[in-house]
């Protein structure tokens, strides 16, 4: 009799992507799907807001470019009143807003880094080889590493002083005119 529980494991060639590593030696080594923010906030490489930046940024990122969001966790209230085509449109550009304040701010190469990284989930080898190609694996992947523990660090800083700065001009705004 077989079991209604099926797994579903990548076919080889899906394994042999850039978004999958080599983890283990000799008849232990195999390929795993790359877990790079996981990976650096274990080593405690980034703190834990810069782990909640990273996936704030990959939400905004997808909603914005491709119109997928999952933000809502709990169930609607009963007064909520459903968004239209129109409502979405802006939610959607302010997401874009929102990734483009931080491409400007970080630049364009810590904006493709993090594309790489968050986006097409890159291991930092394959990160590392695709930046410096003239280096070896080992030396282009620990480049990569602690580029993207940096990265991550300011993009984290980057929401921080946002949060600073909006809730001055908050306050700012409550003050009563004499």
């Amino acid at each position: 009799m077989k079991s209604s529980c099926q797994y579903y494991f990548p076919t080889k060639e899906r394994t042999l992507k850039p978004d999958y590593e080599t983890i283990g030696s000799g008849k232990r080594k195999r390929r795993v799907k790359s877990k790079t923010v996981q990976t650096l906030h274990e080593s405690g490489d980034i703190d834990g807001e810069a782990v909640t930046a990273s996936e704030r940024w990959l939400k905004d990122y997808l909603f914005s470019m491709h119109g997928y969001a999952d933000y809502l966790k709990d169930s609607l209230p009963r007064d909520y009143l459903l968004g239209d085509a129109h409502t979405f449109a802006l939610a959607r550009g302010k997401a874009g807003s929102r990734v483009s304040e931080i491409q400007e701010q970080l630049g364009l190469c810590s904006h493709i880094r993090l594309e790489k990284l968050l986006v097409e989930g890159l291991s930092f080898s394959a990160l590392g080889m695709i930046l410096w190609p003239h280096k070896t694996r080992p030396e282009a992947a620990k480049m990569a590493r602690s580029q993207c523990a940096l990265l991550l660090e300011q993009l984290a800083n980057f929401y921080i002083e946002k949060r600073k700065k909006e809730a001055l001009v908050k306050s700012l705004a409550c003050v009563p005119q004499t």
